[in-house]
């Protein structure tokens, strides 16, 4: 066994999946790595690993993107930020370390608070599932077909998971992530009132989904694959693709009529 296979035997889990995830460009950062917040750093790298199927096929990740996720993400410890900044490294590894697609999206994770990126999941994960559940099959390339959906969601569950409906809708739209949004509440008879979000989906936004699962490279499988969920993050119960539909999935009933219909 050599030194460096010694080394890499007493390796800590952290310092395994660091290597495992950047490859030949661990060396590459020097320096660099080592002034970042650790635990932050970490967090991210542990993240990207887990993202990873195979870790052992000796790729690497691409030294651009490596230096700008863990330079932009270290100094959060923020679930969502270390799942959507892992996931931009991971989709960055290839046998020869120069796929650099993914560059933009740093600059879309970085432009956006925690509660924003949540935000952004909470979508997201409800239009993919919704699609599976129903069987729906578009072309998520195609703005003329995500404009025919809407997902519909509590604006008091969301508001219960910390989102601002006032502004986060705004500054997601503002980054081309939904192509339009509005919030109201629907009367059901003289007493309930049953408080919404809706928005429709683009496809820079599926993108910016599939990239938070490593799975740019699949991201128009979106229709006929359930990405999955992210650990440890809550996601909304309500969602649905129409009012009807809603009303259905949050338990509101609408009024009943009498015998003669009024």
């Amino acid at each position: 066994m050599s030194d460096d296979e010694k080394k890499l035997s007493i390796a800590l889990p952290g310092e395994w999946a660091l290597q495992k995830t950047l490859g030949p460009v661990l060396a590459e950062l020097g320096d660099d790595l080592r002034r970042l917040y650790a635990k932050g750093r970490d967090k991210i790298i542990e993240k990207a690993y887990q993202k990873i199927d195979n870790p052992e096929d000796g790729k690497s990740a691409n030294l651009r993107i490596a230096h700008d996720v863990l330079t932009n993400g270290a100094f959060t410890e923020e679930e969502i930020c270390a799942e959507y900044f892992g996931g931009v490294l991971a989709s960055s590894r290839t046998n020869d370390g120069k796929n650099d697609d993914s560059i933009q999206f740093i600059d879309t994770i970085k432009s956006l608070s925690s509660k924003q990126l949540r935000l952004h999941y909470y979508i997201y994960n409800s239009f993919n599932k919704l699609l599976i559940e129903n069987s729906i099959t578009i072309n998520v390339g195609m703005g003329s077909e995500l404009s025919n959906k809407e997902v519909w969601l509590s604006s008091n569950e969301l508001k219960a998971l910390g989102i601002n409906i006032d502004t986060d809708f705004n500054i997601i739209h503002r980054q081309g992530l939904i192509e339009s949004y509005s919030t109201n509440y629907h009367k059901i008879g003289e007493q309930t009132v049953l408080p919404y979000a809706k928005c429709t989906p683009t496809t820079y936004g599926v993108l910016l989904y599939a990239v938070s699962h490593n799975k740019l490279s699949d991201w128009r499988k979106f229709t006929s694959e359930d990405f999955g969920d992210l650990e440890g993050i809550q996601r909304p119960k309500w969602f649905a693709f129409s009012l009807d539909d809603f009303m259905k999935v949050t338990g509101a009933e609408p009024p009943r009529v009498n015998e003669t219909g009024r």
